[in-house]
């Protein structure tokens, strides 16, 4: 409750979320290029996940000098996932934007996905072209998730375009219409979960494209994905909820697909459901999931279980037969 007599503070247009921990490399070059935005109407919510190395200092600098910037330290590590939840549940504004502290945004990002949204009311999410740059900040290309026209009414088509697509999840980082994200599922403490709240946002409505390349993503070793996503999933898993047991991580696809399951549930009524459950049931034949969760279930029964399978296969038919991802027909083609 605010003080007798004090003036509530009105709730700024577009809300920025940094979760961040031991960000200190990039975090300034991030923060900088928010604060140069052309559209000042913004608050930015760095959540700082118990960070051991310069993180605070940096944040609680920036703080200090612009009031834009509000700076939550959690006293202990609560793990990626609910960090990224934490910067939604402290934000105010009508959109919302995740920030990542090693990517940077153009300087007009935000007056340009909002103009776009405020077009476009019926939009819950406005997407654009990616620059993604190197370490030293020199851009190494340009590209555009291709997930094809999700602009389109049925929510069954925007779901099937967002699941049977081979993507990075880079739309995640988009902005969102407050109000879109609101009884979402959020960063759940599994590994894809931005790939599922990617999913859920297209069951809600429309999403808008810039033609622009505006939001510049950093790539470099030290990257949680590159890291720990790409190459231990158990290890992701223990990153996004500390609390987590190891082995769902070994399951990437299953548990996935049961995440698709779950949001179409949550997000229409049981009679507009079957148009999403066709495409679930195809799901099982685009992008090499058949091969994917028959690969996840043999390395969760053992670590070499799989190499012995795929050993077996080329023995007995040749290296050509051997089961691999992307060796199954793509129906989306």
């Amino acid at each position: 409750m605010a003080p007798t007599g004090a003036v509530a503070q009105a709730p700024p247009l577009v809300s920025i979320g940094m979760p961040v921990f031991n960000g200190e490399k990039y975090l300034p070059q991030a923060i900088d290029s928010i604060l140069a935005q052309t559209l000042d109407d913004f608050e930015l919510v760095i959540c700082d996940n118990a960070s051991s190395d310069g993180t605070a200092k940096i944040c609680a600098a920036y703080a200090a000098r612009d009031r834009r910037v509000r700076y939550v330290r959690n006293p202990d590590n609560i793990g990626a996932g609910p960090n990224f939840d934490r910067c939604f549940h402290l934000s105010r504004g009508a959109y919302f934007h995740w920030a990542a502290h090693d990517d940077m945004l153009a300087p007009d990002y935000l007056a340009r996905a909002v103009d776009a949204l405020e077009r476009h009311p019926e939009a819950v999410l406005c997407v654009g072209g990616i620059v993604e740059i190197g370490p030293d900040g020199a851009e190494l290309r340009r590209y555009a998730t291709d997930l094809g026209d999700l602009a389109v009414s049925d929510p069954a088509r925007r779901f099937a375009r967002v699941i049977h697509s081979h993507h990075q999840c880079e739309d995640f980082f988009g902005l969102y219409r407050r109000e879109a994200l609101v009884g979402s599922g959020l960063i759940g403490t599994f590994s894809g979960s931005d790939r599922v709240l990617l999913a859920e946002m297209a069951l809600r409505g429309p999403w808008v494209r810039l033609p622009d390349h505006l939001f510049l993503h950093r790539e470099h070793r030290e990257r949680a994905t590159r890291a720990l996503l790409l190459v231990d999933r158990a290890a992701a898993v223990r990153w996004l909820a500390p609390q987590a047991k190891p082995r769902q991580g070994n399951l990437f696809h299953l548990v996935l697909y049961a995440e698709y399951c779950r949001v179409v549930r949550r997000n229409l009524p049981a009679g507009q459901r079957g148009g999403c459950w066709r495409e679930l049931a195809r799901w099982w034949f685009t992008d090499g999931h058949f091969a994917d969760v028959v690969r996840d279930v043999l390395q969760s029964i053992h670590p070499h279980l799989l190499r012995a399978a795929r050993w077996v296969k080329r023995a007995t038919f040749g290296a050509r037969r051997d089961l691999r991802p992307g060796s199954l027909p793509r129906l989306d083609a």
